[in-house]
């Protein structure tokens, strides 16, 4: 099934949807007859395989076909009024408020009454808020007037695909609205369980503020046990980044892990009732649910407190307890089921392949090292269990990010521990914050705790060569590797000296493609973006900065007009102009076109999409009058130029 998914995705995305129903059900039509008559041998057994297959191969594609269809929306190019419902809490960026929102209708207007109809479609919506605006909470309705576009996607300048991640995440417009284009709708009791568990967590995140803690370690706790990331600083994740303990900053099955053992170990004692296993494994995955309904049932949480439910039924149900690959195999088919665009989230790839690694490689790490010492069991448990994920997601990590932690065993043993002490210390304060001594106590201590665990990471950074950013894995290149970790299993399993030649080849054709790229990385380029200038030279990218806007770089003279310094300015006398290759008029500009040509001798004029429409045409018309080249960037996120 997810092969379809990917498959018609990528190739097929616009196949007609009655099409692909009628296929499914010309092939499904043999399997049910087979069924019927009960006619088997043993070579129809394998067809009856490749048609089950077939079947589950082409119902991913229905499933695909039919999400993009509810994502997909051709908006109006003209600003509208439109009324949604905020999906979630608003994030503050910039100078403006950030929220998703479920635009239900478009609100219809004395002059072109087609667009009041029904549109139900998300979007990304900047608004701006002024000292008197109503913040709105998730749940809450809005009412804005603004023009809804399709998101824009520069992979050259931002380095991936912009416009693609948000439609894997349901979203196909983005707008902006000014103050007082925008009025929230207040609703006190939602309808949705989503919106309830977001206003929940806002409500535990507001208790986490109430505490006296310091900023970083606030924002830790609130990443590490209620998914809240909106206070992490850009300097904090790049150390945790750095260290390879980004995952402690991101609720998954770690801390679902963590917090099933405490919970398992408080309620030991139910075990010595008759019946208490089961108890005690129901009374677990009932807090896991509550647990992840107060983290705002983030599909991270989700799939990990699945995963975790379906392994406690079958410990339970099943005599020989453990079945990890069929609880990861069943929660991933229900997930893609309910919502197939998962297959494309970077945390849902990761966090199921760093799962199925740790199936398979941690028994065999493990069984590298005999001891009886519980000290060095656990030291080795620990890093055995980092090293099979790691090598699993090995793949994914230098494809998505180009790094790689070079301390990550040494990161990671030490995050264990802190983790299950902060999950611990938080559920304390929670719990015993109205009694004035012991809740005190409880939030000194946890602050205590983060401010170990943030000194440690902080300290893994600054160790030298802490990261690797030197390799950088094509598709091609994740697809070996991935091929290269099923031979390494098959050989850790079996022994046959063979898999060491074929291990020993892809390495070889994976460093030889490393190569290739290297002696023909592309020359470095200069991005006219976001009313600045930017040089990305492979995958570093640099901001190009001077006093008064103007620049040589290679030989190129630009000038970046973002305010009203050479409004007023006349040249005197002969004066010779100076040459610009490039003028680039951002938001902030004030003048024209024609005062600057008595300044500069212009040769291209590029204008930045933060420009008004208005202005824009204004700008444009000046460019013919006066024979200059004009280069609209409203319709791309970037220009691009090759030094």
């Amino acid at each position: 099934m997810a092969a379809g998914i990917f498959f018609f995705d990528r190739f097929l995305p616009d196949v007609s949807l009655r099409f692909l129903l009628l296929v499914l059900l010309a092939v499904f039509l043999p399997l049910f007859f087979s069924a019927v008559i009960k006619f088997r041998t043993l070579r129809l057994n394998y067809s009856f395989g490749v048609i089950v297959s077939a079947c589950f191969f082409l119902i991913g594609g229905i499933l695909i076909v039919q999400k993009r269809k509810n994502i997909e929306y051709k908006w109006s190019d003209k600003e509208q009024c439109y009324y949604g419902v905020l999906e979630t809490t608003p994030e503050v960026r910039g100078k403006t408020l950030c929220s998703e929102v479920r635009v239900n209708l478009a609100i219809p207007s004395t002059a072109d009454s087609i667009y009041g109809k029904s549109i139900n479609r998300n979007i990304l919506l900047y608004y701006i808020p002024d000292s008197a605006s109503y913040i709105p909470q998730c749940g809450d309705g809005i009412v804005f007037y603004s023009a809804i576009s399709k998101p824009l996607s520069d992979i050259e300048f931002m380095g991936f695909d912009y416009a693609r991640y948000l439609f894997t995440k349901g979203i196909s417009g983005t707008a902006l609205a000014f103050s007082g284009n925008w009025e929230a709708v207040r609703v006190e009791h939602p309808q949705s369980i989503r919106h309830i568990a977001l206003r929940c967590r806002d409500i535990i995140a507001g208790k986490f503020e109430s505490w006296d803690m310091g900023d970083n370690e606030l924002a830790v706790v609130s990443a590490l046990t209620i998914g809240d990331k909106s206070e992490l600083t850009p300097e904090l994740k790049a150390v945790y980044s750095a260290a390879g303990t980004s995952h402690v900053l991101a609720l998954s099955g770690l801390h679902v892990g963590i917090l099933s053992g405490i919970l398992y170990l408080l309620l030991w004692p139910l075990r010595k009732l008759r019946g208490g296993r089961v108890v005690q494994s129901l009374a677990v995955a009932t807090v896991l649910w509550i647990f992840a309904f107060i983290t705002g049932l983030s599909p991270s949480v989700v799939r990990a407190v699945t995963m975790c439910t379906l392994y406690m039924v079958a410990s339970v149900l099943v005599e020989n307890g453990f079945c990890g690959f069929f609880s990861l195999s069943l929660t991933a088919f229900v997930m893609l089921v309910y919502n197939p665009m998962y297959l494309f989230d970077i945390s849902f790839q990761l966090s199921f392949i760093a799962v199925l690694s740790i199936i398979l490689f941690y028994p065999l790490i493990f069984g590298w090292i005999k001891s009886t010492n519980r000290l060095i069991l656990y030291l080795w448990g620990a890093m055995s269990v980092s090293m099979a994920a790691q090598l699993g997601t090995l793949p994914l990590i230098l494809y998505y990010f180009g790094t790689f932690p070079t301390y990550f065993l040494i990161a990671n043993i030490v995050v264990g521990p802190l983790a299950v002490c902060i999950l611990s210390l938080t559920m304390a304060s929670l719990l015993f914050s109205y009694i004035p001594v012991t809740g005190d106590v409880c939030v000194w201590l946890l602050d205590g705790v983060t401010g170990i665990l943030n000194a440690s990471m902080q300290f893994v950074h600054g160790m030298q060569g802490s990261q690797i950013t030197s390799v950088s894995f094509n598709e091609f290149q994740a697809l070996l590797f991935s091929v290269f970790l099923l031979i390494l299993y098959v050989f850790l399993k079996k022994r046959r000296y063979g898999d060491l030649l074929k291990i020993l080849s892809i390495l070889c054709i994976i460093a030889i493609i490393e190569i290739y790229k290297i002696r023909t990385d592309d020359a470095p380029s200069l991005f006219f973006a976001r009313s600045g200038l930017y040089i990305r030279n492979g995958k570093n990218l640099d901001t190009v900065t001077s006093g008064n806007g103007l620049h040589e770089i290679n030989g190129i003279r630009v000038g970046v007009m973002d305010s009203g310094r050479w409004k007023n300015i006349r040249l005197v006398g002969t004066s010779q102009l100076a040459a610009l290759d490039y003028v680039y008029i951002c938001k902030g500009f004030e003048g024209n076109i024609t005062g600057l040509s008595g300044l500069f001798k212009i040769k291209n004029v590029i204008i930045d999409s933060s420009i008004s429409e208005r202005y824009r045409r204004f700008l444009k018309q000046e460019c013919e009058r006066l024979n200059i080249r004009c280069i609209e960037k409203s319709a791309q996120a970037s220009f691009r130029i090759l030094l």
